[in-house]
């Protein structure tokens, strides 16, 4: 009569233990994207420096697409650079790195050489390639002890950590439609001076602000981040993010015939940039190669 018991008693048992394992998987996967574990610290091989990673960076063409032919000659010296951030990072040694601007130089390279060193590995597939955007969260890095994704990079350490927002157009995304790769290393020493010259070039590329009468077409970048845009205006400017945009489009357009200006914004959208709609478009996420550039949409 009481036989069954034990069964019902063993199944309850092997459900709680199933669902143990369950959390247990779900608390690492949650640790490994979120960048919580450590790596191994290797001994450095040298000073650290950016020349390596210069030296790939040579292979940016100004359209910013990527010469893979010439990377892949040169992927000695990206590896080279990419295995200097194991045992140096500001985390690790924060009295290498004494300022912010040393910091975030640091960590946006950081973030771009891994993004092209993923995609040489990848080559010729792109980010595209990878499903519910698993470019950015499954693989992960030894960086100064801890062991980074992408994701982990971005969210908690260039974004959770300094919070500027000129730093969402200095990303490489690894993508055409993206913020363009700049053809040499981020300096501490001239750091405001490069982000403020990568958000210029992100304004000033149609795919990214386009103004079509009273309708103004911004890149889907513009939504996801809208709040970090928001926070960056002087108080008293309204909550639009079109006061971001309008502070590094051109004056003219001498250099860019054709560019929409920041006159050409106010007289669209009014003098509080108000009276305009808002259209958020897709990103062309297409593999920025210099060998197919009829892939430019």
């Amino acid at each position: 009569m009481n036989a069954p018991l034990p069964s019902r008693r063993s199944a309850r048992w092997s459900a709680v233990a199933a669902l143990a394992v369950l959390v247990a998987l779900a608390v690492g996967a949650g640790l490994y994207v979120g960048g919580a574990l450590p790596a191994p610290v290797p001994p450095e091989a040298g000073p650290f420096g950016y020349t390596d990673y210069a030296q790939a960076l040579n292979h940016v063409r100004p359209s910013g697409d990527l010469d893979f032919e010439g990377l892949k000659r040169d992927r000695p010296a990206l590896e080279r650079f990419v295995a200097s951030l194991a045992p140096v990072s500001p985390h690790r040694q924060p009295e290498r790195f004494p300022s912010p601007q040393d910091g975030l130089a640091y960590w946006i390279n950081a973030y771009n050489a891994l993004v092209l060193m993923q995609l040489v590995e990848r080559y010729p597939e792109g980010v595209g390639a990878s499903w519910f955007g698993g470019f950015y969260w499954t693989r992960a890095w030894p960086v100064g002890g801890e062991r980074l994704t992408l994701y982990a990079l971005e969210q908690r350490i260039l974004l959770g950590e300094y919070a500027d927002p000129r730093v969402h157009f200095a990303l490489f995304r690894g993508t055409r439609g993206g913020p363009r790769l700049d053809g040499a290393p981020y300096q501490p020493e001239f750091l405001d001076a490069q982000l403020n010259d990568a958000s210029r070039r992100y304004m000033g590329d149609a795919r990214h602000v386009k103004l079509e009468d009273k309708t103004v077409h911004l890149a889907r970048l513009f939504q996801d981040h809208e709040q970090d845009f928001l926070a960056a205006l002087p108080e008293g400017r309204g909550g639009n993010v079109l006061q971001f945009v309008w502070a590094f489009l051109p004056d003219t357009c001498e250099e860019r015939p054709g560019c929409d200006t920041r006159g050409d914004l106010d007289r669209a959208c009014g003098p509080l940039l108000d009276k305009c709609r808002i259209d958020f478009i897709p990103e062309d996420t297409s593999l920025p190669d210099a060998a197919n550039p009829a892939e430019r949409r």
